[in-house]
This record gives C-alpha cells, sequence and structure tokens, in this order.
C-alpha cells in the first residue's frame, strides 16, 4: 500500500516532500549553540545524551534542506 502512495501524484502534481520539509523548518537557537559546541568543544559534546546529538542530526538535516529550496536558514524568523 505504501509503495502505491509513494508514487501517487495529486491533484497539483506530485508532492514535493523535500519542499514540505523545508516550509516547516524553523531555525532553533538551542540547536544552533548545540552545533556550536559540538564544532568548540568535542569533548563536552560527546558527553551530551544520545538524543540531544541524534536531535542535531535531524535538525541539521531539516536546515540542509530547507536551504537547498532557497530558505534563508541564517534568520531567527523564517
Amino acid at each position: 500500500m505504501d509503495e502505491h502512495l509513494s508514487r501517487a501524484e495529486w491533484l497539483d502534481g506530485k508532492l514535493d516532500k523535500g519542499q514540505l520539509r523545508a516550509d516547516t523548518f524553523q531555525r532553533n537557537e538551542q540547536m544552533e549553540n548545540l552545533a556550536k559546541l559540538r564544532d568548540s568543544c568535542p569533548e563536552a559534546f560527546e558527553r551530551l545524551g544520545t538524543t540531544v546529538r541524534l536531535s542535531l542530526g535531524y535538525y541539521e538535516n531539516e536546515k540542509k534542506i530547507a536551504a537547498e529550496h532557497g530558505r534563508d536558514v541564517t534568520k531567527g524568523a523564517n
């Protein structure tokens, strides 16, 4: 069933999942600070919980997709 739905086209054309993700991206200063911590002090970042590190990975992936779709990801209020 999922295979059929993923190939389905909507009335206005094929659904662009990347664009939908880009449209919902919101900059998060806490995640930006975690990224700075990871870059400036990797030892401290490694001591953080797995959930926090995974969350940063998901956030950065969403941010990358938003930037690829033309969103300005450098501003606080997107």
